[in-house]
């Protein structure tokens, strides 16, 4: 019973100790994603303005020596956009949100869904199909306001490795709104 109370013991204060951590403020937490954000590289994009498709923002894209770029609007309003073979998004106005696309993507009966990274405004995910031999699939989806509107941003529904997504991904994280003229 001795035994039984100190080993318990032990294990709440790992526990307690566990939890413990650096103190953050508020602003110093904003500080540091402004930092990070300051910090992308954009290396290999350029920022193109979507305005000419009704989205009064610009995006980095991935320059031409990547492949032919094409952006264009679908019938459903969202825009989309190719990069060569390996680069495909959908900006989609008035989009679902990250918790309504997770709820769809778990509700799958053919791909089992694992999520690679997950915030409350992104996901990135991989889909598989469970023993096949067919490789997986990379995605990912993004909410983000502009000047007061909710837009997605997410892959097209194609093949794609983690390489690709993480490109596409940087390219949607960028997505600002236009400075008023």
């Amino acid at each position: 019973m001795r035994t039984l109370k100190f080993i318990s013991a032990v294990v709440i204060s790992l526990s307690l100790l566990a939890c413990g951590g650096e103190a953050k403020t508020e602003g110093s937490d904003a500080a540091a994603e402004n930092d990070a954000t300051a910090q992308v590289d954009y290396k290999g994009m350029e920022l193109v303005n979507l305005s000419e498709f009704a989205v009064n923002a610009s995006i980095q894209l991935p320059n031409e020596d990547k492949g032919p770029r094409k952006i264009q609007s679908s019938a459903t309003e969202s825009i989309e956009i190719l990069v060569g073979d390996a680069f495909g998004i959908e900006i989609i106005p008035f989009g679902m949100s990250v918790a309504e696309k997770q709820q769809e993507l778990n509700d799958d009966l053919v791909y089992t869904i694992e999520y690679v990274e997950e915030t409350p405004e992104k996901i990135v995910y991989r889909k598989t199909i469970k023993d096949s031999e067919i490789d997986p699939e990379y995605h990912f989806f993004i909410t983000k306001e502009i000047n007061g509107e909710p837009f997605s941003i997410k892959s097209l529904n194609k093949a794609y490795k983690q390489k690709s997504i993480e490109k596409m991904v940087l390219s949607a994280e960028s997505l600002t709104p236009q400075n008023p003229s």
